[in-house]
């Protein structure tokens, strides 16, 4: 994401309604070279049919879904920005930086490091960052943020949608497009796997044909079924990210965090309805992922609401396979032909849940966590 502050549209005045015809226009042609190169890129890697590529879909980094797949099924995702100190790093969906980061993380220096953020994009920068994917053929716009009760990624997404429609409402016509381009933001209720299981989901839409306005009054019902569980190694991430949302009413008292952490007791938190909390504790942070799995392949067998299932890890994907249940949950994913895709965790979800943690996805009516 360009973070030059020597563009001549980076700044929010650019978004106003009194914007002229001729600076929208400039606008797009001045950008239209690098969305030339990504869609001669994209043809050759998607999947997607020449009328799915009329409606994009747009993830931010806090998705945890791996590159290759996201490439492949031409999505888009908005870099996030992480603050260690003086220091910025950009997530982008690179699984070896996400790995790198994980693994910083579990140093005693990063864990104590007061600093540790994420910096939130500005509209402008969305805005411009999907303007690098808009090519001539689009006329659609489907986005999907980070829950909005965790993160201002989604009003951020909102305002740059708004500005990218009255950009290019203003100039379609002079560029040879018939219809206006329409933008939809959709608060995803969750984040990390469970934002993995609504963009698989709206992969699955847009790709058997259904029309945008229908994606998106569907992932809006479709979202409050999506079931992410989390499992975090180390407390202190944890504790540390529930008291920066101290004042949204959340809090974990230090007592509880150094009890827990004395007793080895590891939560398994769930989020749904764009909400959570603790599903249950388990001794150990083993068996606890056991749990997690155990629980998921329970849901598999009884039958999910779209076919796939999404596990991220905060550390080395080989880590799973020491764990019996998650094989349990491979295979019965196998039976019931369910796609299992698991990838590095984001660099969003390693800040709030630590080094190791894990983060499994799916999609049910009939959520329980037994």
């Amino acid at each position: 994401m360009d973070n030059s502050p020597n563009s001549p549209y980076d700044n929010e005045g650019f978004s106003a309604l009194d914007i002229p015809t001729t600076a929208a226009l400039k606008y797009v042609r001045e950008t239209a070279a690098l969305a030339a190169r990504r869609e001669s890129a994209n043809r050759a890697a998607a999947r997607v049919s020449p009328e799915a590529a009329r409606t994009l879909l747009v993830v931010d980094a806090s998705c945890d879904l791996p590159s290759a797949w996201l490439a492949s099924r031409n999505v888009a995702v908005v870099p996030v920005t992480i603050a260690i100190g003086s220091e910025q790093l950009i997530d982008d969906g690179n699984e070896p930086e996400r790995l790198n980061f994980a693994q910083h993380l579990a140093d005693p220096e990063r864990r104590r490091s007061p600093t540790l953020a994420i910096a939130p994009a500005r509209p402008v920068q969305v805005r411009d960052f999907l303007q690098t994917w808009m090519t001539p053929l689009i006329d659609n716009v489907v986005q999907i943020s980070f829950a909005a009760t965790r993160s201002s990624m989604y009003l951020s997404s909102l305002a740059a949608s708004q500005s990218l429609m009255l950009i290019h409402n203003k100039v379609r016509r002079s560029l040879g497009a018939s219809g206006p381009l329409r933008a939809w933001v959709i608060d995803s209720f969750t984040g990390l796997a469970g934002m993995g299981v609504l963009a698989s989901h709206a992969v699955l839409l847009r790709d058997s044909g259904v029309p945008a306005a229908d994606i998106a009054t569907q992932l809006e019902d479709f979202r409050k079924q999506v079931r992410t569980l989390m499992v975090p190694d180390d407390i202190g991430f944890l504790y540390r990210s529930l008291q920066a949302k101290a004042a949204s009413g959340e809090n974990l008292p230090r007592w509880k965090a150094w009890l827990a952490s004395a007793l080895n007791l590891k939560p398994i938190l769930v989020a749904e309805r764009g909400s959570g909390g603790m599903l249950t504790r388990v001794n150990g942070f083993n068996a606890a992922c056991e749990r997690a799995f155990a629980i998921t392949a329970h849901h598999v067998a009884l039958g999910l609401s779209t076919p796939t299932v999404c596990v991220s890890i905060a550390g080395p994907i080989d880590a799973l396979r020491d764990l019996p249940a998650f094989a349990a949950l491979s295979s019965e994913c196998k039976r019931q032909k369910i796609e299992l895709i698991i990838t590095p965790m984001s660099m969003v979800g390693c800040i709030n849940l630590g080094p190791r943690a894990i983060s499994v996805a799916f999609a049910s009516v009939r959520f329980h966590g037994g």
